[in-house]
This record gives structure tokens, C-alpha cells and sequence, in this order.
């Protein structure tokens, strides 16, 4: 059943038959959606502190700090993108209830309300404006990206300039097996992470 040639007849006829109020469903999905943007939030930023702390402790010596930056930069993209998904799905029930408004003949997503909000006495200090919180997620989930993949370039200086990176041919230097070691490791994550995203069927594209 596509949700664009639905009648009204086709909900009365799914709750009678069926027992499901098609409309109500979709707003149900929609909460679970919200629900689960905000679980999944709570559960990256809480790693991600977790993550933080153990980059600035200043038990973990300077040369390993390129690791934790990595798995900073990872798991933040990973956390962007997430985030990215939640927002598509509660849009889409959205989008959904809106179209079965259109078909029931009422307006609940539809409807403006600033016109009949006060605004003129509101104090400049506690103005309400009417922003995506969902969005502004977002964007701190972005900077924290900007922010680990200046901290990781800052490692890899930093490492190559007190030697514990060293690019250049020798068997008996002692940073020589590190320097392989981390290199493999960034091939290794990196290039999963680029291989999974473009043949993993993370991103879904709608067939024609």
C-alpha cells in the first residue's frame, strides 16, 4: 500500500479489519525514533568522554596518544553518521503523518502556531527561537570530528619530530617496527572503515 494513493477508506478499513490505526502508528514510530536518537546520543557522548579522558591523562605517554586521536576521529564520523540516521527516520514518519493528514483532512505537523504566541513581552534573555535541537546535535557531533582530526594530525607531528615516528629505512632503529606498526593500523582502520561505509549498504538510496 503506497502511502500517496491511501483513501480514507483504506484507514477505516485496516482498523476494522486489522486493528491498527494507521496514523497513530506512524506517530508511534516517530516517538520511538526521537527515543532512540537520544539513547544513541547519550551512549556516543558518554564513550566519547570516556575516550577523552583517557587522551588527556598524562599516564599514556606521548608516542600511543596517535591511537586514541585515531579512534577519536573513527568513532566520531561513526557517531556523525549515526545521529544522521536517527534524523532521516523521524523525518520520514513525519513526512508520513503529514500525508495522511492531507488525506484525513486535518493539520497536527502542519499547523503554525507563532502567530498566536506573544512574543513581544518575552524577556530578551529567555527568547524562544525556533531551532532544530535535533540539528544543533549535529553540529557538535561534527566539531567533535573537526576537533579529533586536528588533535591526530598534532600526534603524528608531534611523534615525528621527538622520533617516535621514523620514515626511513633501518633494521636496527628502535622506532623502525613502531613506525610500521602504526602505519598498518591506520591502513587497517581507515581503509575497513572506507570499504565498510561504501559496500556495507550503511547509506540506503532509493531504487528507481
Amino acid at each position: 500500500m503506497n502511502e500517496n494513493n491511501i483513501t480514507p477508506e483504506d484507514f477505516k478499513r485496516c482498523k476494522n479489519d486489522f486493528g491498527i490505526n494507521l496514523y497513530d502508528k506512524v506517530l508511534e514510530l516517530r516517538k520511538f525514533e526521537i527515543e532512540n536518537f537520544w539513547k544513541r546520543t547519550l551512549f556516543f557522548w558518554g564513550t566519547i568522554a570516556i575516550v577523552l579522558a583517557g587522551y588527556f591523562s598524562s599516564k599514556i605517554e606521548d608516542k600511543y596518544l596517535i591511537f586514541i586521536s585515531l579512534i577519536g576521529v573513527l568513532y566520531n564520523i561513526i557517531f556523525t553518521l549515526s545521529i544522521r540516521g536517527s534524523k532521516y527516520w523521524q523525518e520520514h514518519w513525519e513526512t508520513i503523518a503529514v500525508i495522511y493528514e492531507n488525506k484525513l483532512g486535518f493539520d497536527l505537523f502542519k499547523s503554525e502556531t507563532s502567530a498566536y504566541i506573544d512574543m513581544k513581552n518575552r524577556n530578551v534573555v529567555t527568547y524562544p527561537y525556533r531551532v532544530s535541537v535535533s540539528k544543533l546535535t549535529m553540529l557538535l557531533s561534527d566539531l567533535t570530528v573537526i576537533m579529533w582530526f586536528f588533535l591526530w594530525i598534532k600526534d603524528i607531528i608531534v611523534s615525528c619530530q621527538k622520533e617516535s615516528l621514523k620514515f626511513e629505512f633501518s633494521c636496527d632503529s628502535e622506532f623502525h617496527m613502531f613506525t610500521i606498526y602504526v602505519i598498518l593500523l591506520h591502513i587497517v582502520m581507515i581503509g575497513y572503515l572506507i570499504l565498510f561505509l561504501k559496500n556495507g549498504k550503511v547509506i540506503y538510496r532509493n531504487s528507481k
